[in-house]
């Protein structure tokens, strides 16, 4: 099967933007071309020479190329009315100038690479570039990761993201929802729909995240053997629940409790977690820490007594699984995280923005006794190598033309 992937890739591949997006497509590309099929990525966040992909891991990798636009630029002419048509689906969304090279780029990368299926990430912009570039001819699936530039963005733009989301369904018959919450908070902001729709959990790399012994990751990170740790991973921003943590962690200081978080990531609000913990005097309970590596990563979620995410909106968060992968417990919201923590088995949940809740049940995790080789187990179904073939399924459902987009 030739599957053309459409959508960023990440940093250490090429790409120039990060995201959980760009891990999943690379992922799901690279377990695709290990199965015998031809993969390719029109891959709009890396640039190179689109007429000699750059190829990884038996992967095409097509990066965007003013030149080749250019060289195309003469045939607008015989394009006009598809190029027309664009331009009034994207409304003040994208210039003019943005909608010829977008055309002319997924064009030749269709020509030249010639899919049997389309996967598109994002019901956004990437979708009605890859439908007429296509003419309709060929199946396209598209994954819906998340609703947050509707959610998210402000309210002028996030109207116009509903409505080109909305206008794209006139066209798309086929959607994945990476979770079952996704495909609500969709039929709450966009709308029912009508065509064939899958719900497929973001898979996860398992041979990345394992356990090792705590006391030794403790020893190599420099933290104390006998304090409990609390680990935050995640983007700062609001909707990821940090202020929520701040102020569980404020309540155990008033309480005179010994505890330690510790926060790693970046982000809009990181200023304001900085601030919120000097004005708490939280420097003795918080660390922060911008960034890890994949290696350093690994020694925090070893050294970590709980995972701690309180987020009030996520697609299919893979932090969660990821702490579990090295036996640790996760803690997230309720309506939110529970398809990543089913039971109590594996964590708990907390209702969104209750700091209290979260503080209780924070002591509860510290004091309970778990089962570390069940949580593990759980996490590892998460696996690419259990979870592939259901991409595959439904890309042989598309070429038996019964679900054709």
């Amino acid at each position: 099967m030739r599957i053309l992937q459409v959508g960023p890739i990440p940093p250490e591949i090429g790409g120039k933007t990060v995201g959980g997006v760009a891990t999943h497509v690379w992922d799901l590309s690279r377990h695709l071309a290990k199965r015998g099929h031809e993969v390719a990525i029109l891959a709009d966040n890396f640039l190179g020479s689109i007429e000699m992909p750059a190829i990884k891991e038996g992967v095409k990798i097509y990066g965007f190329s003013k030149a080749l636009v250019l060289k195309h630029l003469p045939s607008v002419l015989l394009n006009t009315i598809t190029i027309y048509k664009l331009k009034k689906h994207f409304g003040d969304l994208i210039g003019i100038t943005g909608v010829i090279t977008n055309f002319f780029y997924y064009k030749y990368v269709l020509h030249h690479f010639n899919p049997d299926v389309i996967h598109v990430h994002h019901l956004e912009s990437r979708f009605p570039f890859a439908h007429f570039a296509s003419k309709g001819m060929i199946p396209i699936i598209t994954t819906v990761h998340s609703l947050h530039s509707v959610k998210f963005s402000p309210p002028a733009q996030s109207q116009r993201h509903r409505k080109l989301i909305i206008d794209n369904l006139k066209l798309s018959r086929n959607l994945v929802f990476v979770s079952k919450f996704v495909e609500s908070e969709f039929k709450q902001y966009i709308g029912e729909f009508k065509g064939n729709s899958w719900i497929v959990h973001n898979p996860i790399d398992t041979t990345k995240f394992y356990p090792i012994n705590k006391e030794a990751a403790r020893i190599k990170l420099n933290l104390s053997l006998d304090v409990p740790i609390i680990l935050f991973v995640g983007s700062l921003s609001k909707r990821k629940g940090e202020f929520t943590l701040l102020e569980a962690a404020k309540m155990f200081k008033e309480k005179e409790i010994n505890l330690k978080v510790i926060i790693i990531g970046d982000g809009p609000e990181l200023n304001s977690v900085k601030h919120y913990i000097i004005k708490n005097k939280l420097n003795n309970i918080v660390t922060i820490l911008k960034s890890a590596s994949h290696s350093e990563l690994l020694l925090y979620y070893n050294a970590a007594d709980l995972f701690v995410m309180p987020s009030f909106s996520e697609a299919f968060a893979l932090a969660y699984i990821e702490a579990m992968l090295c036996g640790v417990p996760a803690i997230g919201t309720e309506g939110v995280a529970n398809e990543s923590i089913p039971s109590e088995n594996y964590g708990f949940l907390v209702p969104p923005r209750d700091a209290k809740s979260l503080a209780e049940v924070i002591k509860r995790g510290l004091d309970r006794r778990w089962d570390k080789v069940k949580i593990i187990k759980y996490a590892r179904s998460f696996s690419w190598n259990k979870r592939i073939e259901k991409f595959e399924e439904i890309y042989g459902e598309l070429l038996k033309g019964v679900n054709y987009d």
